[in-house]
């Protein structure tokens, strides 16, 4: 067992980073406390010095404090801009580990030996993140080609206490600046971990999306190997195609980016607006172009089914806002869960155009959710505002400038704000 996968060791790692940040909040809460307020440069500095702490934690630990240090990078309702800066551009890849090193928790989880079950399996990790990574392989008896998804072995051991410390770090913290609400955001990422270590959950959500989505002839999900799959182990369907990352592979292949481009913004207008049930990650890498044109997704470890009649709500907040009803902007945002007793409708109009991709791409959200003065953004909420702002980057990887994503988008909206959407996925499902 290496250093970071022991218990102890990472409490320890955690509290040291807690003792060489904390001291500097001290200071600066203390002239509060005396009448003597230090100035912005201050608290800036501190906020610098706690998300480095937190960026060298995560990279020295991996495991569920990656993912938390992403999570947190995407609330930008919370968090001082340096965090923001510090932690939004955090990835979740990380240099894989061995095969071979991985091999016994394959054979233990699927009782039979490697040589019984696969042909062959690739040496080289298609991908891999903090909890888990994927090779290639051939299944023996089917002759096919085929993607498994490892989990580290260590990964149920160390994430309880990964989300223990960050539940503890987040209570401290909100005891010395109550202004925060860091309790909420540490449950949120804990309920997102735990999500994403839940094989069979995501081996589910694959097929009930995939079901979902099995109308539409330009989308297409792995099929779930379900006699190989297992607590620790998914097998899926290997897809051949090109990811979102490679543009210009993408247009090499005879691709129509502009069409792409629409095709991604419909398909996540219809999931999170008519079907209240969405893949929850469009990184780049998680889209692929398949050769006939569809798109494949890929890790559904993050899928999301909104409440009833939430995304008619966020639909008719968001409308009301572009469209310039402030008043109906807010009380559709106080429905949601959002505290907006303080929210100028002009201000929630601008984080709702820079939301949608409406806005320059520069903008600071920061600045825009601090002029909003919007106090707290409900946890549903807070996995569709990452989903759409993803998407706005991956829009303007693949048209710059068009918007061409966030226009089918809108589309969507609209519909829902008109409640065109009688039945959704969640309804059907109830």
């Amino acid at each position: 067992m290496t250093p970071r996968n022991f218990r102890p060791y990472r409490a320890l790692r955690i509290v040291l980073a807690l003792i060489l940040s904390l001291p500097r909040y001290w200071v600066l809460l203390a002239r509060e406390a005396i009448g003597r307020p230090a100035g912005a440069a201050a608290w800036r500095r501190a906020h610098e010095a706690a998300a480095e702490q937190i960026r060298l934690l995560a990279l020295a630990l991996h495991g569920g404090l990656i993912k938390a240090a992403q999570i947190g990078g995407a609330r930008a309702d919370v968090f001082p801009k340096p965090f923001i800066d510090k932690l939004s551009q955090f990835h979740d890849d990380v240099p894989p580990r061995p095969l071979e090193a991985l091999l016994p928790l394959i054979e233990s989880e699927l009782g039979a030996s490697i040589d019984s079950l696969f042909s062959s399996i690739e040496p080289i990790s298609l991908g891999a993140a903090s909890l888990a990574q994927v090779h290639r392989a051939r299944l023996r008896d089917h002759d096919t080609d085929v993607v498994i998804k490892i989990q580290y072995p260590e990964a149920r051991k160390i994430i309880p206490l990964d989300m223990l410390m960050v539940r503890r770090v987040a209570w401290l913290i909100q005891r010395m600046q109550s202004s925060l609400d860091l309790s909420s955001i540490a449950n949120e990422i804990s309920r997102f971990v735990e999500m994403e270590l839940d094989f069979r959950r995501e081996a589910a959500s694959t097929k009930r999306l995939a079901m979902t989505l099995s109308g539409r002839d330009d989308v297409r999900l792995p099929r779930i190997i379900d006699r190989y799959s297992r607590d620790r182990i998914i097998v899926m369907e290997y897809l051949d195609g090109i990811p979102t990352t490679r543009v210009p592979a993408i247009r090499g292949a005879g691709h129509r980016l502009s069409n792409i481009a629409r095709t991604i913004g419909d398909l996540y207008g219809s999931m999170i607006f008519e079907h209240g049930f969405f893949h929850g990650d469009p990184h780049p890498g998680n889209l692929l172009v398949l050769p006939d044109g569809k798109i494949g997704l890929l890790d559904f470890g993050l899928c999301k089914e909104l409440p009833p009649h939430f995304a008619g709500q966020v639909a008719q907040m968001l409308v009301s806002a572009l469209i310039g009803d402030g008043d109906a902007a807010i009380a559709a945002a106080g429905e949601l869960g959002f505290d907006v007793e303080h929210t100028r409708p002009e201000h929630l109009r601008s984080l709702v155009l820079r939301i949608v991709g409406d806005a320059d791409e520069d903008d600071d959200l920061v600045a825009i959710l601090g002029a909003s003065r919007i106090k707290r953004i409900p946890g549903d909420f807070a996995l569709v505002l990452r989903t759409m702002l993803l998407l706005n980057g991956l829009s303007h990887r693949l048209a710059p400038g068009r918007r061409l994503v966030q226009a089918e988008l809108i589309e969507k909206l609209a519909a829902g704000a008109r409640g065109d959407f009688l039945e959704t996925e969640s309804s059907l499902s109830a």
